[in-house]
């Protein structure tokens, strides 16, 4: 056959925009190869846009913890990233052609993603309520739980290390970012923060370690690191934007946690409550399925969303369901500026179980321990048990702690077809029971179209009547008004939690019933927690006594209710109950919570609840406002600090900075105080009033070096007005201070021009009205108590 020479070009050119310029067609042959399924959903669409020559950078995951790569795979340079039991993590740099034809085909590669994925921090947090989630209540009624002996990872960029809440606590680690940001800064306050710098800067476990690692790298760190520093917790309040793929980094995560039982990894939900999937089963159904990121589809990670101060969950709070239909968000937490805060309180709050498990046990839990407690102790929310929106409920850190103490859990193993029964009785009086269901699930194949692997099944049996309840199961039918049914009783074969609940149980004995339905191990092991919500209970919740409560300010009050009455009576003392000034005479007990405008007073205060003929009493607390501090003096050997006197308090407690917390040093009467600086070597000081043992808002911490102030002297000024030099002096104190000499330069030494006794201002004024021409130099000279003096360097003015 002869060929043309212009039918040769054209065909030349032809298949060279075949092949370079339209990748689809080499991933739609690669599909022939059965590769199209190691891609995640969009990508192909995402690399047709790059320009075919262009070398971009890519993820790849391959099979094995130390591979023997090919040499097609080599041509690319593999950079390792990670490396697990199972399978690796590389970066290459390829055009979007030889990834088709030359990478995705060989049989060691599981996955290929796109290199250039930015991780983003989900919004600042600049309000802290530890109220909303019970956490204030625990530090009050378990002062013990404070995280002591653990240890948080924040992975993101690095907290401010200098910070004064993190004294003595960080642990600098070669995981850390090199930028340092505000947004990790608040992260690791709400979780581990001393509160050094004021109340709102203390977290929910304030004595655990700190550190970091980088959210540059969003696959999980590895295990030796992890156990290396003894990392307990890690949180990650980032997103990369709504992935609905189960991919590497979620493959990796459930392997991680797996490998490290001991070990939780709690994620914000996201901020994009409001946008609407363009990708998966969900695409299209506006406010819905948009969490934000693959790695947050992982199965074994919790997940928290987003409330205000009063558990109603946040419009950018992102929803569910995950990419399969599973329940999403597992939790919510309060993050008033987004779910970055929720994942952070969570943290704090599993540290704190974590510390009061092994307090009991002598060991740590394991997380899918820790997971079944946070999910069965969560307040309802949403609609009834569980939904899409608000998953299992808001966070209730008092109920998680006393589940631990109770012992209210149990661990099991099931096999294939095996089933694993616990006794359960029931007693009087029990307005409901929860019984959660968890277990780590293996790893699915990654861009598998279901994540679960191992199947059980949970349910509730009456040893009486023999009926049976199931777990509560949601619609997840790919249509708005299926996903927001609620949800019924029915098997459960995509969730690897499964809750089961009975509102006003018989009293008498169950039985809880775990089968191995579909399981392809061995085995699989299992926890589970179980609470009782009794009838007729009411149990304050805020102020506790160590809580702060202003004087003249609204203050939310807040308290647990199963009473059967719907209102009640609240009433406030200031006279240690001897008599009671009515608040509100028909209070929403069920509401669980009243905005108090408190007083304009400084007292020790009461609270009182009538419900019904029954009424519970809060504990004492103090009603104050902060005192406002300030510095006298910062001499050489000494320095001085002051603060207001507040109406009817008469003591006063000084704190300074220890290695790690505030430290109380004095009690005084007085309103200021002297210390000596070769025994206070720290910078930082704040005062807290007192009445009848009982302390109140404490001031901000505050640095004394940094106020402006030297030795007795904020500032002093001359100026020329009309032939006449005008002084202005302002003092920090006039403790101490027996005479103000102003003098000035007679061209040999400093003479005295005007003196000041019985100072009753910390400003005075001088004038002087016999200039010389030129140059005229004053001082001002500070003669003390005691004999001793302060000399203030010279102030010029100029007479022409």
């Amino acid at each position: 056959m002869i060929f043309k020479p212009g039918a040769s070009f054209i065909i030349t050119i032809t298949l060279l925009l075949f092949s370079s310029l339209f990748f689809f067609t080499g991933f739609a042959n690669a599909q022939e190869k059965k590769i199209g399924n190691k891609v995640p959903p969009g990508f192909v669409t995402k690399m047709n846009s790059i320009p075919a020559p262009e070398k971009r950078l890519f993820r790849i995951m391959v099979n094995g913890n130390e591979p023997t790569l090919p040499l097609q795979l080599k041509k690319f340079n593999p950079y390792k990233i990670a490396a697990y039991e199972m399978f690796s993590f590389y970066m290459i740099s390829a055009t979007t052609g030889e990834l088709a034809d030359s990478v995705l085909s060989l049989p060691i590669v599981l996955f290929a993603e796109d290199g250039i994925r930015i991780a983003k921090e989900e919004n600042q947090v600049n309000n802290l309520d530890l109220g909303t989630n019970k956490i204030n209540t625990v530090h009050a009624l378990y002062p013990q739980l404070n995280g002591d002996g653990l240890t948080v990872s924040v992975k993101e960029n690095l907290p401010d290390t200098n910070d004064i809440d993190f004294a003595g606590r960080y642990i600098a680690t070669q995981l850390s970012s090199p930028v340092v940001s505000s947004h990790a800064t608040n992260m690791a306050t709400m979780i581990a923060g001393a509160g050094n710098s004021w109340y709102t800067g203390k977290g929910a476990a304030w004595a655990s370690k700190i550190t970091s690692s980088d959210f540059a790298n969003l696959l999980p760190d590895a295990n030796n690191v992890l156990q290396q520093y003894n990392i307990t917790v890690q949180n990650h309040s980032y997103g990369v934007g709504i992935e609905n793929f189960y991919g590497g980094d979620a493959v990796a995560y459930d392997a991680s946690l797996i490998s490290n039982p001991t070990l939780s990894s709690i994620f914000s939900s996201g901020n994009s409550g409001v946008l609407t999937s363009t990708l998966g089963t969900y695409a299209g159904i506006p406010g819905v399925a948009n969490i934000t990121g693959s790695f947050k589809m992982a199965k074994n990670i919790i997940t928290a969303g987003a409330t205000d101060s009063f558990g109603n969950v946040s419009l950018q709070s992102s929803r569910g369901p995950a990419f399969d239909g599973r329940v999403k968000p597992d939790i919510l937490a309060f993050g008033i500026d987004g779910s970055s805060g929720s994942a952070a309180l969570v943290s704090g709050v599993s540290l704190l179980l974590q510390q009061q498990y092994k307090k009991l046990q002598g060991t740590l839990p394991a997380n899918d321990l820790i997971k079944a407690v946070l999910l069965n102790s969560a307040d309802d929310a949403g609609n009834k048990e569980v939904d899409f929106v608000n998953g299992f409920g808001n966070l209730n850190a008092l109920n998680a702690v006393r589940t631990i103490e109770a012992g209210r859990y149990w661990s099991g193993t099931v096999s294939a077809n095996d089933t694993q029964q616990f006794s359960l009785s029931i007693p009087t009086g029990i307005n409901k029971v929860k019984i959660t269901l968890v277990w780590n699930d293996p790893p699915a194949t990654v861009n598998a179209v279901k994540a679960l692997v191992n199947d059980l099944d949970l349910e509730l049996i009456s040893t009486t009547t023999n009926e049976t309840w199931k777990p509560w199961v949601l619609n997840s039918f790919p249509h708005i008004d299926s996903l927001k049914q609620l949800a019924t009783r029915k098997k459960d074969s995509i969730n690897n939690v499964e809750q089961v609940t009975l509102d006003n149980p018989a009293a008498g004995n169950y039985q809880v019933s775990v089968k191995g339905y579909n399981i392809s191990s061995s085995s699989q092991a299992f926890y589970i927690a179980y609470q009782f919500d009794a009838a007729e209970v009411f149990e304050w919740q805020f102020p506790t006594s160590n809580d702060p409560v202003f004087s003249s300010a609204v203050n939310t009050l807040r308290w647990h209710s199963s009473y059967s009455s719907a209102t009640g009576k609240l009433y406030y003392s200031i006279d240690n109950g001897a008599t009671w000034q009515l608040i509100d005479a028909a209070v929403d007990l069920a509401k669980g919570y009243y905005n108090w405008q408190t007083p304009t007073v400084t007292n020790n205060a009461l609270l009182r609840m009538t419900g019904g003929s029954r009424q519970v009493i809060s504990d004492t607390f103090l009603i104050s406002t902060r005192p406002k501090t300030g510095v006298g003096f910062n001499c050489p050997d000494s320095f001085l600090i002051y603060w207001n006197k507040l109406p009817l308090v008469n003591n006063y407690r000084l704190y300074r900075l220890g290695s790690r917390y505030m430290e109380p040093i004095l009690q005084t009467t007085d309103s200021f105080a002297v210390l000596q600086k070769n025994t206070n070597t720290t910078l930082y000081y704040a005062v807290a009033p007192v009445i009848a043992g009982k302390e109140g808002v404490r001031s901000y911490t505050f640095n004394y070096s940094l106020q402006g102030i030297d030795c007795y002297i904020k500032s002093f000024f001359a100026a020329l007005v009309n032939n006449t030099s005008e002084l202005s002096l302002s003092l920090g104190t006039r403790y101490n201070i027996n005479k103000i000499v102003l003098e000035k330069f007679d061209g040999t030494t400093f003479k005295p021009l005007q003196q000041l006794v019985n100072i009753t201002n910390p400003l005075v004024n001088f004038v002087d009205n016999s200039l010389t021409k030129g140059l005229n130099i004053y001082r001002i000279k500070l003669e003390l108590a005691g004999g001793g003096s302060v000399l203030f360097p010279g102030r010029k003015c100029i007479l022409f």
